[in-house]
């Protein structure tokens, strides 16, 4: 009986992660290098609301809340595995971070000041309206390796060696 749960347990979890990357947004995490590039590009000053598409484990969001602890921070994942683990991680660290177990397409992006993405790039053309429509006047983006389409980026963040970041206002 054991047995039968946990492989019915792993199938789900696996089903999950694989759910994700066909919605655009599988486990490839950012380079550990390159968190401090976004939090250079972005900026977060206090009280600003920041969020991560794609979130996986949520560790560029604990890397903005430790730069800047005043600013509110979220996560969003699809694959529970993840999700899981992120909560757990910043559940153990005491990170402040949110997660939110949620479709990137679903999760209501008024009233943030600054977003972070790293999807696939068929994705990008596909959300593009929904942030064009949600994201609030001012709204700082910030794309890991692919550009957003039709969006004319303010900076290109190029460094030998590792993925362009591509910057955006709103």
């Amino acid at each position: 009986m054991f047995l039968q749960v946990s492989l019915v347990v792993i199938l789900v979890l696996l089903a999950s992660m694989a759910y994700a990357g066909i919605q655009g947004a599988p486990w490839v995490p950012t380079w550990k290098r390159d968190m401090k590039r976004v939090w250079e590009l972005l900026r977060l000053q206090s009280g600003e609301k920041f969020v991560e598409l794609g979130c996986g484990n949520a560790r560029v969001c604990r890397y903005m809340k430790q730069q800047q602890p005043g600013a509110d921070v979220t996560g969003v994942e699809l694959s529970i595995l993840q999700y899981g683990i992120g909560w757990l991680q910043n559940r153990l660290a005491g990170s402040g971070v949110k997660m939110k177990l949620e479709n990137a397409f679903k999760h209501d992006l008024t009233g943030y000041d600054a977003l972070y993405l790293f999807l696939m790039p068929e994705t990008y053309q596909k959300i593009r309206p929904k942030f064009e429509a949600e994201l609030k006047p001012g709204a700082r983006v910030v794309s890991y390796v692919w550009p957003i389409p039709e969006w004319e980026a303010s900076k290109v963040d190029e460094l030998e060696g590792a993925p362009k970041m591509y910057y955006y206002e709103r």
